[in-house]
């Protein structure tokens, strides 16, 4: 096969790898693929360039300049993108002009040494070959590369065919006075055929790479979405002053239950706390929230870890004991005001007493759930009245008592009166 008809297949294969990553750019935002577009856009100048000093003798001289100088920014920009897809390493203009200005010099060497490409091609194939090998080793650095990425394999095996090949022709050109003529015409014929191969071959691994870069990412969006639900529902489901589930969790669990729709029996207990308001008074809201939250601590001490807390709404909770029954509950509910005596609060000056009424229903099955809540809350409110009749029983016992006692201390002192008369 011809020389010329051979390089325009490789052009044009290359020319539509170039075509495919520069449409891939207006879709991922990425650094590498910067670097890859402009790479397989310079190696198409080169081979347009090759293309031209075969066919215009006269000026092979600045065509092949711009053969070799195309083929550098090739494999430079080959390497950048390698190094920015491995570890994030971006190109600076000091390392920008550290190799461009060496590469320009060596391809106006190469491309002035002789019109006759064969003479120099060993050595031109040995720099690709480095460059190559630079590509397949800037991979291997540690980073965010999988191992079981499937366009990093096939670009790692793409560029390590590309060093063998660019070696082997570097020992054949630098062979050529010992081998055979035409074997070595036949050879350049289909040299551009297995570098489009293998260049088509790298342009594939680098279009897998990033799409599975695309994927990774969306998989990273949606885990942090993920996350960002799971902190949401935790907010919408966990009140922050008691760690207690909020009512809106009370409504997820029994949906979550009418769903499995397994059988689930217990009681459920309503708790209020009694002395809040005054507390809030006295010592301000702060207080108050230390209350409420030493009260959800207290409640969680004495229930079992499978049993569920939820604040219904200021300073009203209930429990879901499940497979409990009222007497069990209150038993276990019978040291709770004794926790709560005497409790240090935040923004008050001395311990206080803080008092809580409760009342249990039984239920046996969830959708009764609800209704045993509502009968729950009802013995509730006839406890806290009870504490509060007995409250005010003391009162008017302890006034009584004491209009006794000043009754008897005004008798006394009268009486001491009248004595120091009849003495006097």
């Amino acid at each position: 096969m011809d020389l010329k008809v051979t390089l325009t297949i490789q052009f044009f294969g290359i020319l539509l790898v170039a075509l495919l990553s520069f449409s891939l750019d207006s879709s991922l935002k990425s650094t590498a693929l910067k670097y890859w577009k402009y790479a397989w856009l310079a190696l198409c100048l080169a081979l347009a360039g090759f293309y031209l000093a075969l066919n215009y003798q006269s000026f092979a001289k600045p065509f092949f300049l711009i053969y070799y100088l195309g083929e550098y920014a090739f494999a430079y920009l080959l390497v950048a993108g390698c190094r920015n897809y491995a570890c994030g390493k971006t190109i600076n203009l000091r390392g920008l002009f550290a190799l461009a200005a060496p590469a320009a010099l060596t391809a106006a060497l190469v491309a002035a040494y002789n019109n006759e490409f064969i003479k120099i091609f060993n050595f031109h194939s040995f720099i690709m070959a480095a460059a190559f090998a630079l590509a397949f080793f800037a991979l291997r650095m540690p980073g965010k590369i999988s191992p079981n990425n499937t366009g990093w394999r096939v670009m790692k095996a793409a560029l390590a065919l590309l060093t063998l090949d660019f070696l082997y022709y570097t020992i054949v050109f630098s062979l050529r006075h010992t081998l055979y003529s035409p074997l070595l015409e036949t050879h350049l014929s289909f040299s551009s055929i297995i570098d489009l191969v293998l260049q088509v071959m790298l342009g594939f691994g680098m279009v897998i790479v990033l799409l599975e870069k695309v994927r990774e990412d969306v998989e990273e969006t949606n885990r942090k979405l993920k996350e960002a639900h799971d902190r949401l529902e935790q907010l919408a489901h966990v009140d922050p002053l008691t760690a207690a589930f909020t009512r809106h969790a009370f409504y997820s669990f029994l949906q979550k239950q009418n769903r499995d729709e397994k059988a689930i029996s217990g009681c459920v207990g309503v708790f209020d706390i009694d002395n809040l308001k005054p507390i809030n008074d006295r010592f301000g809201h702060a207080t108050g929230d230390a209350a409420i939250s030493s009260a959800a601590r207290a409640i969680s001490s004495l229930v079992r870890t499978d049993d569920l807390i939820f604040r219904w709404g200021g300073d009203e909770f209930f429990v879901v004991m499940p497979g409990f029954d009222t007497a069990q509950a209150i038993e276990r509910m019978g040291e709770l005001n004794a926790l709560l005596k005497d409790v240090k609060l935040f923004g008050a000056p001395e311990k206080i007493s803080i008092g809580v009424s409760f009342g249990f229903a039984n239920f046996s099955d969830i959708n009764d759930l609800e209704k045993s809540v509502r009968e729950a809350d009802a013995k509730m409110y006839l406890a806290k009245q009870r504490g509060k009749d007995a409250d005010k029983t003391e009162d008017v016992s302890f006034a009584a008592s004491q209009r006794l006692r000043n009754f008897a201390g005004a008798a006394l002192r009268k009486r001491g009166i009248y004595s120091s008369l009849n003495h006097e």
